[in-house]
């Protein structure tokens, strides 16, 4: 029996299909024309009738999947919202009718199409046109959401009236806006917490499913559905408490707190890094199937015993696990060299970049060595050559352009720091305010890449404005806090960030955080700082990867003349060229 689950995926609604391992069923799947997805781990084919009646008759009895997040919660609350009904049985599937648009423009009000309502936002599918999508993205309240591939219109009436207008083909959104003063209809709604028994560093969080307040639950750290209590677990600490009530406040709802004295403990916050270990080896090991999971948990429990970083065992895993699944899922030590060197070969084959393809070497050099305990591992696994690429380096006047162009004070300075300390994007939101030493004018960057800590400069230049700051973001915590009490702002944040001021400041080169970090190393050295210092500040390993600079420093290859120049200096020109 496989199993079925309405999916969202590439901007429209799809039939998921997860077979587990079974390649027979791989092999149906692809007949009616399935295709794998590698966010959903699933296979899947468009969602209609037509579709599911091709699935019955190939695949017989089947088994549908209701999503947890989209159940409506038991809850003492009198709830009088209507609530989006979304298809819980595939029975119930319609064709997309798309909408139709009468307008001025009939080659794109055939293209447009309206996808309904998420959270406070309308979901709008228009073509990219050079001259319509900038003035498009100008106006306040529409984004591009990259993840469905369609444009977010905020529900509210004046950015529905000047998308409308813009688009000049009629009344496109219906006239149901989003109002938070109305999102709760019923004054006897309210938010109940209440003590987890089994495990107190939780609390029970029972809330009205209402869309816009479980949407923020789902986005708070730890955060996650209980099916037993049918409610969602928060961590138990104060933090929490005053993000709950600042959502119920926004939303004017009522808070009743049940929980005990002395319940709530900063002490009970939540591990981020047991979090992420526990999360990933759940993941990792969803990869592969039961017969095979004991060679990638062995990989596993060695990498993390020897206290390797989440992304190096997410890496090497991954690369195992691929090599485990080209092969059938064998016992890697019944292997031979010819199988793993043809493995490499076909990665190479299919345009595998030589840095990944090392890391593929690396993976499966450490499970022979270390899990297998084959010191004296005879097969040598071919190095493939290495492909040296420049980093993009951004001038100074590149970089004050960026800067000029983010007027939130707290986006401004977090590139400003990025800059002037040649920091790492995860590196800016893991900065508290202990790790800034003001009358040292230094930055104690800890457990960085490499669970590496290092000594940064503080610039001068952004002392006064970093107190300032703090004194409009007051937080004990985070320097850069994000949406709520307690969090870390995060990275994808600071990349868009960054996205913004490169586009407003109408730079030409692609450019992310990583390169104000390239152009912080390239202009110490234009300065003169010994390459010693900044491998230092940069935290590299090896003087070998602070040195990919020297060949990319303008002002030391305006020096170098060509051996063509000084013959011409001195008088010795080469002879003109006669037809």
């Amino acid at each position: 029996m496989i199993q079925l689950k309405k999916i969202f995926h590439r901007g429209e609604f799809q039939i998921g299909l997860f077979l587990g391992f079974d390649e027979e069923l791989k092999i149906k799947a692809k007949r009616i024309g399935a295709v794998w997805s590698q966010t959903h781990k699933c296979w899947y084919v468009l969602y209609n009738k037509k579709n599911y009646n091709q699935i019955l008759r190939n695949f017989g009895n089947v088994e549908i999947l209701k999503d947890e997040n989209n159940e409506r919660h038991t809850e003492p609350a009198e709830i009088q919202q209507e609530i989006v009904h979304i298809a819980e049985t595939i029975s119930e599937i319609r064709t997309n009718e798309k909408a139709e648009h009468k307008g001025t423009v009939p080659e794109i009000a055939s293209k447009i199409v309206y996808r309904g309502i998420t959270g406070k936002y309308w979901i709008l599918k228009v073509p990219y046109k050079a001259e319509l999508t900038p003035k498009l993205m100008d106006i306040k309240g529409v984004f591009w959401n990259k993840q469905q591939k369609a444009f977010c219109v905020l529900r509210h009436v004046n950015v529905k009236i000047k998308v409308e207008a813009l688009l000049g083909i009629g009344e496109i959104f219906p006239p149901e806006y989003f109002n938070l003063e109305t999102v709760v209809s019923h004054p006897n709604t309210f938010i109940e917490l209440k003590e987890y028994a089994i495990d107190k560093k939780w609390m029970i969080l029972n809330c009205p499913p209402v869309p816009y307040l479980l949407e923020q639950v789902k986005r708070w750290e730890g955060s996650r559905y209980c099916k037993i209590n049918q409610a969602y677990l928060l961590t138990a600490t104060p933090a929490m408490l005053e993000n709950v009530k600042k959502l119920a406040d926004e939303l004017n709802i009522s808070v009743y707190n049940k929980l005990p004295a002395r319940y709530l403990s900063k002490h009970k916050a939540i591990n981020r890094k047991e979090s992420q270990f526990r999360n990933l080896r759940s993941g990792l090991l969803q990869q592969v199937p039961e017969m095979a999971r004991s060679y990638s948990l062995a990989m596993i429990d060695y990498l993390m015993a020897q206290n390797y970083s989440a992304n190096t065992i997410k890496n090497y895993t991954n690369s195992f696990n691929l090599f485990l699944r080209i092969n059938n899922y064998k016992n890697p030590d019944e292997l031979t060299e010819m199988q793993v060197v043809r493995h490499l070969a076909g990665m190479t084959e299919k345009g595998l970049s030589a840095s990944s393809l090392a890391m593929l070497v690396n993976a499966l050099l450490y499970y022979f060595r270390t899990v297998l305990k084959r010191d004296s591992f005879e097969i040598k696994l071919p190095r493939p050559r290495k492909e040296h690429h420049l980093p993009s380096v951004l001038t100074a006047e590149e970089c004050f352009s960026i800067f000029r162009n983010v007027e939130n004070p707290k986006h401004k300075l977090l590139l400003l720091i990025g800059y002037g300390a040649g920091l790492r994007r995860s590196e800016i939101v893991s900065l508290r305010w202990a790790d800034i030493l003001f009358e040292e004018y230094q930055i104690h960057v800890k457990q960085a890449k490499g669970n590496k800590d290092r000594m940064v400069m503080l610039p001068y230049s952004i002392v006064a404005y970093l107190q300032d700051y703090r004194k409009f973001y007051p937080s004990d915590d985070w320097v850069f806090e994000g949406q709520y009490k307690g969090e870390a702002l995060s990275t994808r944040t600071v990349q868009q960030v960054m996205h913004d001021a490169v586009v407003k400041a109408g730079l030409e080169k692609k450019a992310t955080v990583h390169t104000l970090r390239h152009s912080f190393a390239t202009h110490l050295l234009e300065s003169g700082t010994d390459i010693r210092y900044i491998q230092q500040l940069m935290g590299h390993s090896s003087i070998k990867t602070t040195m990919i600079y020297t060949h990319i420093t303008p002002k030391a290859e305006r020096k170098i003349v060509s051996p063509l120049d000084n013959l011409v200096r001195n008088n010795i020109t080469p002879q003109k060229i006669e037809k």
